[in-house]
Parts: structure tokens; C-alpha cells; sequence
């Protein structure tokens, strides 16, 4: 069964094209695929920048013509949260443009006839949204949420069947030219539809919108349904009822030939509901407890106080849409009362010197990054800084120490800075080290050539003007990394 409101006027070629190739939007969508400064004046950057007439018309011409395609992706793994997610992303400036303005003007025409009870991928929606509204449901009927219903979907992205997904498309729109348009994105892979591609968390929305939200809501006459991408929530005053609302989604996600994950549960709403990251009740919401472990650790760990200022900010705006002032204050020793109005460093007048440590030493920008990892990428050397202390340098002068080594002295490294001209994505992705064309980043090396390359590009006056890579020898009884 599926949703009987969509049985309505679908969106037209006439009615959705002239309002993609519209100069307004395609100049949005390149200024809004180029922010920041690395894709401003990457290569191709600076060509769409340096032309950006002839690129309007270009891609207005491609997309009316129904021509525009994508020709390429990359593939790279992420770790989140114990999990392993193969991620697809465009390597052409121009392709994203292209599909940016598409999903723009897409996204703008079916935004209305999603349910308001849905947050994912949506322009004013979000997790804090969704959130508001199941907090007030609960202290408006607390009858009517009673009891709870949770679940999600098995893989969703992945599993999205293409011929089904094509289907849903066709019940929004009517016209040879956007369904071909769209159909490129969605059998972009063999199978499912791509994680990281601009289209496809709409997509999912979509699917969702027409086999289940409707369904529920209009169809079964479900009051509270709250869905977040393919995880969901479904509240009432009796088990019954939840049942028979378990019975209706598990059917409609098999039409849609999709699976329900094992571990589907019905359960009293006063135990807590998990969902968005916070643990709502019926009186209080608490924050997720690996949400809060996860600081935890990070500020036990964290020594900059850069990052620790980060992090802070990043879980104070957790907390503040929670009952956890106690818990802000346990974690960071800070009052909740008085976080917003502390002082930055320029307004107590306190001078600081950018890029400098409080010993004087080099703080360089960008995330640290292993010798290893950076095999078949290329960079160029944009400073460095000798006698630097590591924990493995501290480590094995105590050992030694400890062995009875008198006169046992600490092998410091060199800190250099660099900058990715390009990356090798399977290699830094194998070692958790995602980097762009343009990231800076820094790496430690002991190794005496290195050195002497590095003080030699110095003398030279050649610091970020050359690009050097990295290799691996190993002569059997161990393994040196060189700049090549």
C-alpha cells in the first residue's frame, strides 16, 4: 500500500527546469560547492571562478538539454561510531555544481509534502526540532504516549532497491527530462544509492515519505510518528495499538523491499526514549550516555586548549537542550549560567602570538598524520620545527633509563608542516586520516635525510613551492619512510 495523498499533480518538466537553470541558482550552487578557501583556489576552483559565465551557461545548457551526467566518483571508508561506511564522493567541481542546483530546486518542490514530524537533511529541521516536538507531545498527551515503538532499517542506503526508488520518483514528477536527470543519480551504483552523493538523503526521504510516514499518519491515524532517516519512533496509549503499528511499518518497509533490523521493541515511554542522541522522558531528557562518555574521554585526553575550547562549546550545545546542567558543570567545571558569557582572550586584553606555544615552540595548523599514511600522496613542506618531544621519544629514553642506561639520551624528531596538494584517499582513509586537497596537516620524522631536506628547501627559499611524496624502504629488519 502506498500513500494515497501522493495521487495528486506530479511536477512537470516546464514547471521544475526553468527553475533549475535559472542564473540565481546555479551561481548559489557554485558559490556554494566553492566556500572555503581551499576550493576557491584549487585548479579547478579557480577555472569556474575565472569563467563563471560561460559555466552558467554551460551547465544551464546540460541540464536542459537533459545531458548532464556524472562520469566519475571516488570511494573512501569511514569509521563513525564503530561502524565502517563506504562513502561516494564526486571528483568534478562541476558535477557537484550541477547536482547541487538539481536537488536545490527538488528538495524546494516536495519539501511540503513531507510529514512535519521528520528531520533528517532538512533546511530548519534537525535533530533539536524533532526533539521539540516529541517533548511537547509527551507533556500535552501524556495518554496518548504512553508506550513507545522503536526501529530502524537494515543498511538503508545500501539496500535501496533502484527500480523501487525510480517508482517513488515517478509519483512526484512528470517529465521525460528530470526523470532521466534524477534516474543518473540513483543507478549511480549497482546497487542502493550512494551515501555521500548531494541527492541521496532526499531520496531516502522521499521513499520513506510514500510507503510509510503517510501511510501511518493519514492511513492508520498514528498522532505520533517521529522518524530521523531511517530510524524511528512510534508512540500511543496502548501496546495494542503499538502492535498494530509494528504489524503496518514492517509491512510497508518489505513493499518497499527493505528490512526492518532485528531488535524492533515496544516499550513503556517512562523507561526513556533513545533517539537523536538524547534519552527523552515524560519529565526530563537526558543526554545519550556514549554522547557523554565520548567527551568525557576526549576532555580527559585533549591538552590544547584550542580544542578543549571546541569540544566544550560543541557539548554545551548538547546540554542546553537538555535537563544536564550538572552534568556540563561535572565534565568541563564550567556553570551553564555562565558558559555564554565568558570572555575571550582579546576582550581581557590578553595579547596572543598565533601559531606560537607557550615555550616558544611552533604550533602548527591541521591534524597530525602518520609517515605511513601519507604513501602516494602528494604535499608540499611548508615549515618545520627541530628537538621536538615525543611520547614515544619519552617512552623509550625511560626505558632505557629503567634498564640502567645512564647515559641514555632522548632522540627528538622534526614537527613538519605541509600542505595536501593530493591525496592518496586509501591510504589516509586506511589510517582514519581523511585529508582534502588544500587540508594543512603535520607529521613527526626522525629520520636524519628528511632533515637535510628540509633545512636544505629552507636555505633554498623554496618552502611550499615544491611537492614531495613519501616511500617505504625496508631492508628486512626494519622499515625507513624518505621524501621522494
Amino acid at each position: 500500500m502506498k500513500a494515497k495523498f501522493l495521487e495528486m499533480k506530479r511536477i512537470k518538466d516546464e514547471e521544475i527546469i526553468p527553475l533549475i537553470i535559472a542564473p540565481a541558482n546555479i551561481r548559489q550552487s557554485i558559490f556554494k560547492v566553492l566556500e572555503g578557501t581551499a576550493r576557491k583556489e584549487s585548479k579547478q576552483g579557480r577555472e569556474i571562478l575565472a569563467h563563471i559565465d560561460q559555466i552558467e551557461a554551460w551547465l544551464a545548457a546540460e541540464i536542459e538539454s537533459g545531458k548532464f551526467r556524472l562520469t566519475s566518483f571516488g570511494e573512501e571508508i569511514i569509521n563513525e561510531r564503530e561502524k565502517a561506511r563506504k562513502i561516494q564522493f564526486l571528483y568534478s567541481y562541476y558535477e557537484k555544481i550541477g547536482i547541487h542546483a538539481i536537488m536545490n530546486i527538488v528538495e524546494q518542490l516536495t519539501f511540503k509534502r513531507l510529514i512535519r514530524t521528520t528531520g533528517a537533511s532538512l533546511k530548519n529541521r534537525g535533530t533539536h526540532d524533532l526533539l521539540k516536538i516529541i517533548r511537547r507531545d509527551m507533556a500535552e498527551d501524556p495518554d496518548g504516549t504512553r508506550y513507545t515503538y522503536a526501529d530502524d532499517i537494515s543498511k538503508f542506503y545500501e539496500s535501496i532497491d533502484q527500480d523501487v526508488m525510480m517508482d517513488c520518483l515517478r509519483h512526484y514528477f512528470k517529465g521525460r527530462i528530470i526523470l532521466t536527470l534524477l534516474e543518473r543519480f540513483v543507478r549511480l551504483l549497482k546497487k542502493g544509492v550512494s551515501i555521500g552523493l548531494r541527492s541521496s538523503q532526499h531520496f531516502g526521504n522521499l521513499l520513506l515519505s510514500l510507503y510509510l510516514d503517510h501511510v501511518l499518519k493519514s492511513g492508520e491515524g498514528f498522532k505520533h510518528f517521529y522518524r530521523y532517516c531511517d530510524d524511528k519512533r512510534l508512540m500511543a496509549g496502548t501496546k495494542s495499538e503499538l502492535w498494530h503499528g509494528a504489524h503496518v511499518i514492517e509491512r510497508q518497509v518489505e513493499l518497499a523491499k527493505l528490512t526492518v533490523k532485528p531488535g524492533a521493541r515496544i516499550f513503556p515511554t517512562s523507561q526513556g526514549v533513545d533517539f537523536l542522541g538524547y534519552v527523552a522522558r515524560p519529565t526530563h531528557v537526558l543526554i545519550r550516555k556514549r554522547n557523554k562518555q565520548r567527551t568525557a574521554r576526549k576532555l580527559k585526553k585533549i591538552k590544547s586548549k584550542t580544542r578543549r575550547a571546541e569540544i566544550i562549546a560543541s557539548f554545551y550545545s548538547l546540554c542546553k537542550h537538555a535537563d544536564a546542567k550538572n552534568l556540563f558543570y561535572k565534565l568541563t567545571g564550567i556553570k551553564m549560567a555562565d558558559y555564554p558569557k565568558l570572555k575571550t582572550l582579546a576582550e581581557l586584553g590578553i595579547p596572543s602570538t598565533p601559531g606560537l606555544r607557550a615555550d616558544g615552540t611552533k604550533n602548527f595548523p591541521g591534524r597530525q598524520v602518520a609517515l605511513q599514511a601519507l604513501i602516494g600522496s602528494n604535499f608540499c613542506i611548508v615549515d618545520f620545527q627541530p628537538g621536538m618531544s615525543t611520547q614515544y621519544s619519552r617512552q623509550a629514553l625511560r626505558t632505557a633509563q629503567e634498564k640502567g642506561d645512564t647515559g641514555a639520551v632522548e632522540k627528538k624528531k622534526y614537527l613538519v608542516s605541509a600542505r595536501m596538494v593530493s591525496p592518496h584517499r586509501a591510504n589516509l582513509a586506511q589510517a582514519g586520516a581523511v585529508l582534502k586537497k588544500g587540508d594543512m596537516f603535520k607529521f613527526f620524522t626522525g629520520n636524519p635525510d628528511m632533515w637535510a631536506i628540509c633545512e636544505s628547501l629552507k636555505e633554498a627559499g623554496e618552502l611550499d613551492k615544491n611537492v614531495v611524496t613519501v616511500e617505504k624502504e625496508s631492508n628486512g629488519k626494519y622499515t625507513e619512510f624518505r621524501f621522494k
